[in-house]
């Protein structure tokens, strides 16, 4: 987004602080790995993003954040991550209180209730299909969305914009929520599809525990969409392992005839392999666990002079395997980290958690 474009809509947020300086310098560290960082004339500072603007300024007695975004999704995502991080970083006890777009008590504008219109079982996924109203903004600005799962036979009152930005519900009792990849989207139909893989012990899986009960006419919340980008490019090598697959799929199904793709898929075995459709002339590795394939071996086998220039490497997998992919991919691959795009969606021996994380090292 140009940090030059008039204001489409705007909330302003003042944080209460005896060191304000530092407490900027943070939100520019951390909120600035997934944004443009640009110091203005004056000494503010700008943070720019597919989801819009945040302009930081130095005030008497605290921070001044003023926000803005050409749409109310973008604008409430920026409320909420400033909040989130001035909460983490700022000083206990302070209470936060935007004013301007988005106030207070109107319903979220990145969530919708969605109901369950089909269930299936492939493999050890069920697919669900959900269906709701006014899906387009889900169709860009990422890949995932984070579905609210309220517990068998509880009806779930759903979230509004707190004070905060962030969402804040009226009985105090949000439900389980877990991040999935929209493996389908047809916004003109109000449907999505969403794969959710099975587990053989449901009781800390409240999203496996969810697609095993599910029928059509339940209902779901979700909010998003979230997960960036995958860039431009006209080679990709892509490793994933069940829970990356469904974004493979969704990747290949979107992406323009005359790219070249890898795929490196790594699964328990022969029954949960899928047919991937699209344009894209794609190759396929299909490892197979209960074998002893895994995704970071079949990596290491994998030399500079093997790659196409300018190739994209796109991951979604376990947390040790991500990792043992960056390190090959910058230490002796020596792709630039804008041509990486490795995120870790579980971890081995981390149960019942909201695992989803695409760090640096």
């Amino acid at each position: 987004m140009s940090t030059h474009m008039s204001p489409r809509l705007a909330a302003t947020l003042f944080v209460p602080s005896r060191d304000p300086a530092t407490l900027r310098a943070r939100l520019v560290d951390h909120v600035g790995r997934h944004a443009r960082v640009e110091t203005v004339e004056g000494g503010d500072i700008l943070l720019s993003s597919e989801l819009g603007l945040s302009r930081l300024t130095l005030d008497v007695g605290g921070l001044l954040i003023a926000a803005e975004s050409r749409d109310p999704t973008g604008l409430a995502y920026i409320k909420m991550i400033m909040a989130d991080h001035v909460l983490e970083f700022g000083e206990a006890g302070i209470a936060l209180r935007w004013i301007g777009g988005g106030a207070a008590g109107l319903p979220l504008p990145f969530f919708r209730k969605m109901t369950v219109t089909a269930v299936a079982t492939i493999g050890r996924f069920r697919r669900l299909t959900l269906k709701g109203d006014d899906l387009g903004r889900f169709a860009e600005g990422g890949l995932h969305v984070r579905l609210l799962l309220p517990a068998e036979g509880v009806r779930q009152r759903w979230p509004v914009t707190g004070d905060d930005g962030r969402p804040w519900w009226p009985d105090g009792n949000p439900p389980p929520a877990r991040v999935y990849t929209l493996r389908r989207i047809d916004v003109a139909a109000g449907e999505v599809e969403i794969d959710m893989l099975l587990h053989a012990d449901h009781h800390d899986a409240p999203g496996a525990a969810f697609a095993e009960r599910a029928r059509p006419g339940d209902v779901v919340g979700m909010t998003g969409p979230g997960g960036g980008d995958l860039p431009e490019a006209a080679d990709y090598l892509l490793f994933a392992d069940e829970t990356g697959l469904p974004a493979v799929a969704r990747m290949l199904a979107e992406m323009p005839a005359g790219r070249r793709v890898r795929a490196i898929l790594e699964v328990e075995d022969q029954k949960d392999r899928q047919v991937l459709p699209g344009a894209a002339k794609a190759d396929f590795v299909w490892l197979h666990r209960r074998d002893g394939a895994r995704l970071e071996t079949v990596a290491a086998a994998i030399g500079a002079d093997d790659l196409p220039p300018d190739v994209v490497v796109w991951g979604g997998m376990e947390h040790t395997a991500r990792r043992a992919i960056y390190r090959r991919a910058i230490d002796i691959w020596g792709l630039p980290r804008d041509r990486l795009r490795l995120a870790s969606y579980w971890r081995r021996g981390q149960a019942g958690g909201d695992h989803h994380h695409d760090d640096a090292a």
